[in-house]
C-alpha cells in the first residue's frame, strides 16, 4: 500500500490581548462592538477575519516584509453601484499576481475573465473571538475641545457627544497554513473573450505559450483596429500550459526560485508578521502580539487544532516580604520592627487539555526552528509545541510551569 500525501500544514492557535478592537455598523451616535452569541448564550466581541487579515497585511508593509498592490494593479468590476474592487486582469494573465503575498496567501475573485479566476486562500484566518463574555461598557465621548474654542466665536456650539462600547481581555484565533498550495497560481482564459484592460474592453485574439507567455488583445475595426499585449512578469516562472477544450487555455505560474526557497521566505514573513502583529484603531495603536501560541507542523499527517481546549482561569499569586520599621526611643536608641506580609495578586492562567511537554518563550527563533522539517527532504512528520509569554502562566495537563 503506497503512503497517502497530505501535504505540509502548519496550524497556529493564538491567544493576544486587546481592546476594542473592531467595531460594526452601530446607530446613531451609538458605536458598537462586533459580537457574536456562543453556545451558553452571551454574548462575546469578536475580531473578523478580515480586520485580522488587514491588519496584518499593514504590520507586514510597516516592517518592510510586503509589498502591497498598488491601484495599478486593483480594478472596480461590474457597473454601476455594484462595482467590486478585485486585481486587474493583466495583473492575473502575467503572473504577476502571485509575487503579492495579500492574493498568493489569502486569495482573490476576479470577475473580468472567461471563466472567472478565484484563488483559495492558502493562508485561512479564524475570527478572533474574546475569551471573556461582553458586559455592556461604554464609554461617553465628547469634541468638547473643539466645541469651546468654536464657541468663543461662534457662540452656542454643539460638541458632538457619542457612546462607544468597551471590552479589554483575551482573544483567541486560529490560523492554518497550507504550505504547498503558496508560491504557484493556476489561470483559465478564453482565447476569443473580453477582458476590460486599461479601461477598455479588448478581445484576446491569440495566446503564445511557447517559452514564456504572451497574451495577444486587439479592440476595434479596419482602421481603427488597435493591438497591444499582455506578457509574463520576468518574476515568474511558467511551470505549465495546457490548451483545454473550448478556446480554454490553463497556465500555471511560480515564484521564480533564487538562491533561496521563496516558499519558505514567505512563510517566515508571514510568522514574523503574525509575531508583531499591530492593529491601528480610533487612534490606539493596539498590539496583537501573541500571549500564547499552539502552534503545530504536519507532513503528510492529519493537522488539528487545539483551539477549544484553550480554557482561561483566574489565579491568586501570593508574594511574601519582609517590611522593616525603625523608630526613635527616647533613650536615644532605635525601636526595630519587622513584620512578615503576605500579598495576593490576580494574574491570569491558561489551562491546555490534550497536551503534554513544557512550554517554551515565544521568540522568531523558536518559532522557525519548528518549522525547519517542512522544508527539507525527510519522511512525514509531526510536532507540536507550545510557547507562551513571561507574563501569563499556563498548565498543560494538571503540570503547573
Amino acid at each position: 500500500m503506497g503512503v497517502i500525501k497530505m501535504g505540509r500544514y502548519i496550524v497556529m492557535d493564538i491567544v493576544f490581548y486587546g481592546n476594542s478592537l473592531n467595531y460594526d455598523q452601530g446607530s446613531g451616535n451609538y458605536q458598537e462592538l462586533k459580537k457574536i452569541t456562543k453556545w451558553d448564550g452571551r454574548q462575546y466581541s469578536l475580531v473578523s477575519r478580515y480586520a485580522l487579515r488587514y491588519s496584518l497585511l499593514e504590520t507586514a508593509k510597516n516592517m518592510s516584509l510586503w509589498k502591497l498592490a498598488g491601484g495599478e494593479d486593483l480594478t472596480a468590476a461590474g457597473s454601476g453601484d455594484k462595482k467590486v474592487i478585485q486585481p486587474a486582469v493583466d495583473f492575473l494573465l502575467s503572473g504577476k499576481i502571485i509575487e503579492y503575498p495579500e492574493f498568493d496567501l489569502f486569495g482573490y475573485l476576479i470577475t473580468g475573465t472567461t471563466p472567472q479566476n478565484f484563488r483559495t486562500a492558502p493562508v485561512k484566518i479564524n475570527h478572533a473571538v474574546s475569551m471573556t463574555q461582553f458586559n455592556y461598557d461604554a464609554l461617553f465621548n465628547a469634541n468638547l475641545g473643539l466645541a469651546n474654542r468654536m464657541r468663543k466665536r461662534f457662540g452656542d456650539m454643539k460638541p458632538n457627544p457619542f457612546t462607544a462600547e468597551e471590552h479589554e481581555t483575551f482573544y483567541q484565533y486560529t490560523v492554518v497554513v497550507d504550505v504547498d498550495n503558496i508560491g504557484e497560481v493556476e489561470v483559465y482564459v478564453n482565447k476569443g473573450s473580453d477582458i476590460n484592460f486599461k479601461g477598455d474592453k479588448w478581445k484576446i485574439s491569440e495566446i503564445q505559450l511557447d517559452g514564456t507567455v504572451t497574451v495577444e488583445l486587439e479592440k476595434g475595426k479596419g482602421k481603427k483596429k488597435e493591438s497591444d499585449q499582455v506578457n509574463q512578469s520576468a518574476n515568474v516562472e511558467k511551470l505549465d500550459s495546457t490548451e483545454l477544450e473550448n478556446n480554454l487555455v490553463l497556465i500555471k505560474y511560480s515564484l521564480k526560485e533564487e538562491d533561496y526557497d521563496p516558499v519558505k521566505e514567505r512563510v517566515i514573513e508571514l510568522l514574523k508578521a503574525i509575531l508583531n502583529l499591530k492593529r491601528s484603531i480610533k487612534g490606539r495603536e493596539e498590539d496583537l502580539s501573541p500571549k500564547l501560541l499552539i502552534m503545530g507542523v504536519y507532513k503528510d499527517k492529519p493537522y488539528q487544532t487545539y483551539k477549544d481546549k484553550i480554557t482561561l482561569l483566574d489565579e491568586y499569586v501570593e508574594e511574601e516580604y519582609d517590611e522593616i520599621e525603625e523608630t526613635p526611643t527616647s533613650n536615644g536608641g532605635r525601636l526595630v520592627k519587622v513584620r512578615h506580609k503576605t500579598t495576593k495578586s490576580r494574574k491570569p492562567k491558561f489551562e491546555i487539555q490534550g497536551l503534554s511537554g513544557d512550554s517554551e518563550l515565544i521568540t522568531e527563533e523558536n518559532l522557525l526552528n519548528l518549522i525547519e522539517d517542512l522544508f527539507d527532504q525527510k519522511k512525514s512528520t509531526e510536532c507540536v509545541k507550545i510557547f507562551k509569554d513571561p507574563s501569563i502562566t499556563v498548565d498543560i495537563k494538571g503540570k503547573r510551569e
